[in-house]
């Protein structure tokens, strides 16, 4: 497998660069780098590794997060992000593409350099999240659509499903939607319209769950908008933060007298690894011709290192040709959507 990482995307491209090698020490693949040649060349001197399983493509130019998303193709043709994407989808020999980059932007490079899946309305963000169960959540949209129809939160449903599916072995994903109860007639009109749609379909769908459920471990798919997921995601991360900051003052405040306080570190630390994003790679976007994985902005050598490995288990998977077999999917069950879709 070869994989493409958009060097300069994020914050530290020197972190980048440092994971990109870390991975390759991990798994038998080879990698793409854009950016600056002579920054990445320079950069690159500081390790020992096969100089063989990595290209450089050079990119002057960088995508910052005050550039519009939807006029970087056209204003930066020559960034690590543009030009990633366009070897994406140019080279058959490149199976995924890797980014720290600003969201909007990658997801703007998806739809219009890639191209969607024939069918798809709206590619989404599939954040993955640990339950507490020890089980994998697939959050479907994290962030890529704000505003949304009942189409787009089933296809989501569809493509969560089908993630989860090539991804994790799950044969039958439970598939929850996002609401303000779990009643079957609590919700907005948004969420009531998708409700109905989805009891109708052929999938196991559990029915409405409440935003405190999303780690329960109950659910494999939790789907909603963009914007309410956005909310959810970045809630989960700060009360997480929050919650564990608190405990371990009081833990190290009420400890017996003599006892060893490092279990307590110990202990933390083993739980904040399971919620950091470097610890669990990006967030795959869905819908899209190939496949694109996108890390925090404040990504690390780990984030990288971590993302390769995510990112392999979905080429394996076959994530994409899963997804392409919605559309068809959809149409062979005759289903009637709302009116005004």
């Amino acid at each position: 497998m070869k994989f493409i990482i958009d060097a300069f995307g994020g914050d530290s491209p020197k972190e980048i660069i440092k994971g990109a090698v870390l991975a390759l020490e991990n798994a038998d693949i080879g990698l793409v780098l854009t950016g600056d040649k002579t920054e990445l060349n320079s950069e690159l001197a500081k390790y020992s590794f096969d100089k063989s399983r990595i290209e450089i493509i050079h990119a002057p130019q960088m995508v910052t997060n005050d550039d519009v998303p939807t006029s970087v193709i056209t204003d930066k043709p020559e960034s690590s992000l543009v030009t990633a994407f366009k070897s994406l989808k140019e080279r058959n020999d490149i199976d995924a593409l890797i980014s720290a980059g600003n969201t909007g932007a990658v997801l703007a490079c998806g739809i219009f350099i890639l191209g969607r899946i024939p069918g798809i309305k709206r590619p989404a963000l599939a954040s993955l999240l640990p339950a507490i169960n020890g089980k994998t959540v697939c959050l479907i949209d994290s962030g890529a659509n704000i505003d949304c129809d009942p189409l787009y939160l089933t296809q989501f449903a569809l493509m969560g499903a089908s993630f989860m599916q090539g991804v994790y072995n799950i044969e039958k994903p439970k598939i929850a939607l996002m609401s303000v109860g779990s009643e079957d007639k609590k919700g907005n009109k948004l969420t009531k319209e998708t409700f109905e749609i989805l009891r109708k379909m052929p999938v196991n769908f559990i029915g409405n769950m409440e935003a405190r459920e999303t780690l329960s471990g109950d659910y494999d798919v939790v789907v909603c908008d963009g914007f309410i997921g956005n909310v959810v995601l970045k809630g989960i991360e700060g009360t997480a933060k929050i919650v564990m900051k608190l405990l371990g003052g009081n833990l190290t405040k009420n400890l017996p007298k003599d006892t060893d306080p490092s279990f307590i570190k110990k202990s933390f630390n083993e739980t904040l690894s399971l919620m950091d994003f470097n610890s669990n790679g990006g967030a795959p976007l869905l819908g899209i011709n190939k496949l694109v994985l996108k890390v925090h902005g404040t990504a690390n050598s780990d984030t990288i290192k971590n993302a390769v490995v995510q990112v392999s288990k979905m080429v394996k998977g076959k994530v994409v040709e899963k997804i392409k077999k919605i559309e068809s999917f959809i149409l062979e069950q005759k289903l009637q959507f709302v009116s005004r879709i």
